[in-house]
């Protein structure tokens, strides 16, 4: 097993931005290729501290690419715009670094928390690239996030991302989700149910099962908002990632 940590200046966020990559060691030219994101207060190493990452990538014998996002929520901001240096910038660049398939079909994209709010919304803005999504516990309402008691993101820094009405609306997933045409992407979602976003989460399973209808699954779990939650279904994920 091959472990990267990469790092390299983007034209985007003019500085330099770091990634932690697995590559099975069976010496293919075009893996299949999970983009695995991670939550607020996280970062590429995150992953890899809570669980065993390195068992998945062989396993299935996948890459695994795992990205800094910092507190970005995969969204573009004035301070950073992340989103297009993700899907203009970084996936580009892995894909001709390393030995990984740039076909949508070979490509899924999942991630925890924040992290599952930008699988979400990059996934489905970007259906040539990906075609399955793992959302856990994802922030499914932003604006009920911001003035949820149990969020951990102060109010100003949620204001500096998502700085007006607009930039809101524009980013809410049931938004995103009305301008969404494509439905032949595959989607898993899951939620503790002692998750302090659960009710939000419980929406957007709706909204998603009238989209995607057989092409949506959710996964009803026990746990909470934590890494204890995430660990214990992580295998159950990658699974579904494989059908």
């Amino acid at each position: 097993m091959t472990l990267l940590n990469t790092s390299f200046r983007t034209n985007y966020l003019h500085t330099y931005f770091k990634a932690t990559v697995v590559i099975p060691d069976t010496d293919e030219s075009d893996y299949k290729v999970v983009w695995l994101l991670h939550g607020y207060t996280a970062d590429d190493t995150t992953w890899i501290r809570n669980y065993n990452v390195e068992s998945l990538a062989n396993k299935y014998n996948w890459a695994i690419i795992m990205p800094e996002g910092r507190n970005s929520f995969y969204t573009d901001s004035d301070f950073i715009p992340y989103y297009s240096f993700f899907t203009k910038e970084l996936v580009p660049k892995m894909q001709k670094l390393l030995p990984i398939s740039s076909k949508p079909e070979d490509n899924y994209i999942a991630g925890v928390s924040m992290g599952g709010y930008g699988a979400l919304k990059i996934g489905l803005e970007n259906p040539d690239k990906f075609s399955r999504i793992a959302a856990m516990s994802p922030v499914a309402d932003i604006e009920h996030f911001r003035n949820n008691p149990g969020s951990p993101m102060p109010l100003n820094a949620f204001d500096t991302i998502f700085d007006s009405t607009e930039k809101i609306h524009d980013n809410q997933l049931a938004n995103i989700l009305d301008n969404t045409n494509s439905t032949d992407q595959k989607i898993l979602q899951l939620c503790g149910d002692d998750d302090f976003m659960h009710d939000d989460n419980i929406e957007l399973k709706n909204q998603l099962t009238k989209k995607f209808k057989d092409n949506y699954k959710w996964m009803p779990v026990n746990g909470d908002h934590s890494w204890t939650t995430w660990v214990e279904n992580v295998d159950g994920v990658f699974n579904w990632l494989n059908r």
